[in-house]
Parts: C-alpha cells; sequence; structure tokens
C-alpha cells in the first residue's frame, strides 16, 4: 500500500518545533502499526489493516491502500522528514493526538505593569530628603558575590534544583576536577551537573576559577560561573520587564520618581545595569548620589568623546536623577556636562516618547528651579529650542535677582513665549533697567540697541495679547520659539525719544494702575 500524508496549513512555528520529539515517537508508532497492518493484508481485507493504521496515530484519510499489498516506509526516510518540515516552519502532520504547548513557569508569566504619573518637579527633592537609606541584608557568601544587579540572584530557582538538595562541598569539588578531565563526556557531565546547581555552586567555582593549580580547570570553572550568573541575570530581568518586582537596586526610589510603565522599565534596565552606581545611590544617601553623579558623568563622557557613542534615555535620565537631589552639589563643569547630553538626540527621543516625556519633562523642571544654577541664561536658551515650558519657574526667579543683562533679557523672552498675563507683574521692574541687552547694529542705517527694558516692554506686549507693531517697536521682531528676538526690538541709539515714547504708551495703555500711581 502506499502512505498518503495529509498537509494541512501551516501551524505556528512555537508549536511545531514544541511537538519534534513527539513526531519522531509518533513516527515510530506509526511504523510499527504498518508492519501490524502489512501482516494483516496477507489475511484479511484492506479494511482491516486502514484500521490498524487508523490506531497507530494517524487520522482517516491520511493514507490508503494500493494494489501491491506491501506497506513502503521507512521510518528514517519519515523522521528526517518530519524534522525538515520543523526547521523550515513548513507544513506538518495531522497528529491524532497534537503536542501539548509547555507551560510558562511562574516567574515568566507576565501581568500586566500598571502606569503610574511620575512625581511632580516640587516633590522631587523632598521624597529624597525624606527617605531613609535602604538597608542592605547581610550577605551569605554566594549573595556577596552577587551583590549587584549584573551579577543578581534569580527571582525564582528552577524546578530541577528546587526538587534536588544542595549537592555537598565535596561533591561540587569533584565536579569541579573533573572540568579538567581529558575524556569529554566527564568533562560534559561535570558542567551541566554544575549548572544545574546553580548559584550555590558559584562560591567555588569562583575560588577554584582564581586558584586552582589547573589552567584547564580554572579556566571551565569560569566558563560554567558566567554561564550561570547571566542565566540567572537574563531571569531577572525578563521577570522584571513582565511587571514583577524582583529587587533591584534603587527601583523603589525610581519608580517613586518616574512612575511605573513598559518603557520605564526598560530604561530603567538599562541604567541599572550600565551605569550601576547611580541605581544604588538611588537607595542610598546624597553623598552615595554625590559620588555617583561624578562617576556617571565621567562614563558618559567617556562613550561619548572615546568610544564616539551618542547619550542614551537612560544615561540623561540617570544624570536627572541624581540632580533632582537639591542637597547633591552641582557646579558649572558638571552642568555643563549635563547640557552636551541632553544637546544631543536623546532629548527629542525622550520627548517623542509617549510615556518618557511627562517623567523626563518633571525632572527637567526640578533641575532647572536648583538655587546652584550657575548658567540660567544658556538653561532658558535650552529650554525655549526645545519648547519646555518647564524653564517659566526658572525665569520669574531669575527676574528676581541681580542678573546680567542678557540673562534678563532671555529671562523676559521666556515669560513671553512660556507665560500668561498673570506674569505681567515680575516684568514691571525690568522697565527701568536701561543697560544694553544687545551689541550696537545697523537698521535701515541707523545705530539701534536693545535695552533690558525694551526686551521687558515687548514682553508685556505680547502677554497682554498686542502686537509689537502697535507701540512703535519692529513687528518681524516676534519668534515662535523664542517669543521675539532681542536684537530686532532695539531703538536708535542716539535718540532717546522713540524709546520713551514707545514705553510710555506700554505703561499708559497694559499698565493702567502704575501709570495712575506715577
Amino acid at each position: 500500500m502506499i502512505l498518503r500524508l495529509s498537509l494541512p496549513d501551516q501551524v505556528s512555528i512555537q508549536r511545531v518545533r514544541s511537538g519534534v520529539l513527539g513526531a519522531v515517537n509518533q513516527a515510530t508508532a506509526i511504523r510499527a502499526t504498518i508492519i501490524r497492518a502489512t501482516a494483516n493484508q496477507a489475511t484479511a481485507n484492506q479494511a482491516t489493516a486502514i484500521q490498524d493504521c487508523e490506531q497507530g496515530g494517524l487520522k482517516q484519510g491520511a493514507w490508503e491502500g494500493c494494489s501491491s499489498g506491501r506497506c513502503r516506509l521507512d521510518l528514517y526516510a519519515l523522521a528526517i522528514f518530519v524534522l525538515t518540515v520543523t526547521l523550515v516552519g513548513g507544513p506538518t502532520f495531522v497528529w491524532a493526538d497534537p503536542p501539548v504547548e509547555p507551560k510558562l513557569s511562574a516567574a515568566a508569566v507576565p501581568i500586566r505593569i500598571k502606569n503610574t504619573p511620575p512625581l511632580p518637579a516640587d516633590q522631587i527633592a523632598a521624597a529624597y530628603r525624606s527617605s531613609e537609606p535602604v538597608p542592605q541584608p547581610a550577605a551569605t557568601d554566594t549573595e556577596a558575590i552577587l551583590e549587584s544587579l549584573r551579577q543578581g540572584p534569580s527571582v525564582e530557582s528552577s524546578p530541577e534544583s528546587a526538587n534536588a538538595e544542595t549537592p555537598s562541598a565535596e561533591q561540587l569539588q569533584n565536579w569541579i576536577e573533573q572540568l579538567g578531565s581529558t575524556v569529554f563526556a566527564s568533562r560534559e557531565q561535570a558542567t551541566a551537573k554544575l549548572r544545574a546547581v546553580g548559584r550555590p555552586a558559584l562560591a567555588v567555582l569562583r575560588d577554584n576559577a582564581e586558584n586552582h593549580p589547573d589552567i584547564e580547570v580554572r579556566m571551565r570553572a569560569t566558563d560554567v560561573a558566567e554561564g550561570i550568573t547571566q542565566s540567572e541575570t537574563a531571569g531577572r530581568i525578563d521577570a522584571f520587564l513582565a511587571g514583577q518586582d524582583v529587587g533591584l537596586d534603587g527601583w523603589p526610589m525610581a519608580r517613586r520618581i518616574l512612575g511605573d510603565g513598559d518603557r520605564i522599565r526598560e530604561v530603567y534596565v538599562d541604567l541599572a545595569l550600565r551605569l550601576e552606581p547611580v541605581a544604588k545611590a538611588l537607595a542610598g544617601s546624597t553623598a552615595d548620589r554625590s559620588d555617583a553623579l561624578r562617576l556617571a558623568i565621567s562614563q558618559i563622557q567617556r562613550g561619548m568623546f572615546v568610544e564616539q557613542r551618542l547619550p542614551t534615555e537612560a544615561d540623561a535620565l540617570a544624570l536627572l536623577l541624581l540632580v533632582n537631589d537639591r542637597d547633591v552639589p552641582m557646579n558649572g563643569v558638571d552642568e555643563n556636562a549635563l547640557f552636551s547630553v541632553l544637546q544631543k538626540e536623546v532629548t527629542s527621543i525622550l520627548l517623542e516618547d509617549a510615556q518618557l516625556s511627562v517623567p523626563f519633562r518633571q525632572l527637567l523642571a526640578g533641575w532647572m528651579t536648583r538655587k546652584d544654577v550657575s548658567d540660567a541664561q544658556e538653561m532658558l536658551w535650552f529650554s525655549m529650542s526645545r519648547k519646555l515650558n518647564e524653564c517659566l519657574p526658572l525665569a520669574i526667579q531669575s527676574m528676581k535677582k541681580p542678573n546680567d543683562p542678557g540673562t534678563l533679557s532671555m529671562a523676559a523672552q521666556a515669560v513671553a513665549r512660556f507665560g500668561s498675563a498673570e506674569n505681567i507683574a515680575s516684568l514691571r521692574p525690568l522697565l527701568d533697567d536701561a543697560r544694553p541687552a544687545s551689541e550696537q547694529q545697523y537698521s535701515a542705517g541707523t545705530i539701534v540697541q536693545a535695552q533690558v527694558r525694551d526686551a521687558a516692554a515687548a514682553a508685556i506686549i505680547l502677554l497682554s495679547k498686542r502686537k509689537l507693531g502697535d507701540f512703535q517697536f519692529n513687528e518681524d521682531a516676534t519668534h515662535p520659539n523664542f517669543g521675539f528676538i532681542v536684537q530686532e526690538i532695539g531703538f536708535p541709539a542716539d535718540d532717546p525719544a522713540p524709546r520713551d515714547k514707545a514705553l510710555a504708551q506700554v505703561r499708559k495703555e497694559l499698565l493702567p494702575a502704575e501709570s495712575d500711581a506715577s
């Protein structure tokens, strides 16, 4: 007889591959049944043989008889065909009993991550001050080796290790000695046994990796230890990304500040792996965060300038998380380093990310309102160029200080861009500041120059929903990102009358209470 195999629509690759072993076992059963069917056909009719084959695992219609009376199917050919179909993901057999899909372990089952909002900018510093350093539990010998995330323990042990007793130190040492065996099978058996033990074997493995007299044993012990560590680290990360709390360094504080969500967890994994001191410092003291800031700046700048690597989302968030502790001292060098990161493409990436944008903006606002900001002008320019209205408090704060003309005029621009009529009062004191805010330049054959009071008046006009041209200012000086261009709102340097007239009109029409008082 001739065996005809039905080829249904392609099933999923995962299911086909999970049934490879089952397919081979089925092939064995089919061959044995077909042999019986051949004998049956010699003494009975064809229907008996068909029934036997169906009982052996093939559905009805999977084969039909022929006049030869002999079954020509070889087990090896069938097994090769099954494996080929499995590997390429193509069509497969229709088995009477489909393979059972494997069940995920409890640690790998994803749970729904509840998105939570970030902490408001004005509460971040208080969160640091109110938190005590998280005490670290006393570490055992193995935990001391796995104290960091890169060497962290897995969420749960494998079923094999959970059901088996931990071998004695003597047994572990015997297996390690077998790693140096000249017999390949002995080395492989020892490697498999040590990997099955997992974490409890790490201390002995690493001791031998450093101190064993046989270089072969040292090398293989190192490989086995690294394999165990990497496997467990990957398991922890998978569980964390699936929504489980696995005790990553600094995550409780990071989640409190950043909120929670899929993308936030992805970026935090990158932060914890590459900037481990930052993750640890989030759960530590202000001194820890101060040290971590310098280490992170050094590492990130090395990546930028030596390795030619662009800063990542994790780099930017790590630095901002640290500087939002306002008790962490920050100088101009630190500020410039942070600016060098934020001026790269990473800022656009963060602002365009639906989940990371809000916490990123809150961190920026927290940083901008520090009292020790050394270059407010640069920070305001950066914020306006990126359309970050979080700089408004910095602009208002800057106008209350005896700042240089450039900073004050830039602050007036930021208020004009992001503020409202309620902020006009903060601009009034600047209407008496006659210091130059720009260089002298030619305009229509006349030398003109802008002053701080010109910038304040222009901001008041725009906040009042009026046009600059209505008050003798250059109508073309308005700008969508910067409110207005300071260099283009100047008046003749040798004739004070046009400026005095414009300022008087502003006071009269837009600041009537001040005009009446005068």
